[in-house]
């Protein structure tokens, strides 16, 4: 089956891999995409968009993610921080409190939430969908790269296919990554898969009722 993604790649898979909802309704394969982003060892931007990219690819089978944000870009980081506070700030407005017990673990002030960072809440998504993949058994195995695309001199895309199985079924994910030079070097911006997934917090938020 082949699926196109909003970003241009195509999803196929052998078979279907078949993940459970997380609880905020996020789609089987919004957490398989999520997954190849949320196993992080500690990163560092780089001098070129394929030397970050091949940190990403290298600890796609790690467990510590502590260093995610720094291979993000600014602008990402920053709309997640808006997002987060937003929909936190919305639910308390209606005396609901659901999002910061799943991002704090307990009811929080409003000025702790002012004062918690975008890495804060990457780490926080990220542990989240990690636990949930875990116990899915859902294993990135390898990845090829199949193409490069300059947009600009400081704006790159890389098409790569990215094998994986859970259990004995396995399928494989072709993805577009794209990379912003920043003044400290080469970092990724948000896949389309956790562009969607903030969208569903960001109106689940406001179903209060």
């Amino acid at each position: 089956m082949i699926m196109q993604m909003d970003d241009g790649a195509s999803f196929e898979r052998e078979n279907e891999l078949n993940l459970p909802h997380t609880q905020e309704d996020i789609s089987m394969h919004i957490l398989t995409g999520l997954i190849l982003l949320m196993t992080f060892q500690t990163g560092f931007a780089s001098d070129t968009p394929e030397a970050t990219l091949e940190q990403y690819f290298g600890v796609l089978t790690g467990q510590d993610f502590s260093g995610i944000s720094q291979l993000m870009d600014t602008e990402s980081m920053m709309n997640l921080k808006t997002i987060m506070d937003d929909a936190i700030g919305y639910q308390a407005n209606h005396g609901v409190y659901r999002l910061q017990r799943r991002i704090f673990g307990r009811k929080v002030s409003m000025s702790d939430v002012s004062a918690a960072t975008a890495d804060f809440y990457l780490e926080s998504l990220a542990g989240e969908i990690l636990e949930a993949a875990r116990a899915q058994h859902l294993v990135v195995d390898d990845r090829v790269i199949l193409g490069h695309i300059d947009e600009t001199e400081d704006l790159v895309h890389i098409v790569a296919r990215l094998n994986m199985h859970q259990d004995d079924t396995r399928g494989s994910d072709v993805l577009v990554y794209t990379l912003i030079r920043e003044e400290d070097g080469w970092k990724l911006k948000f896949p389309a898969t956790i562009k969607q997934m903030l969208t569903v917090i960001e109106t689940s938020a406001r179903r209060i009722h």
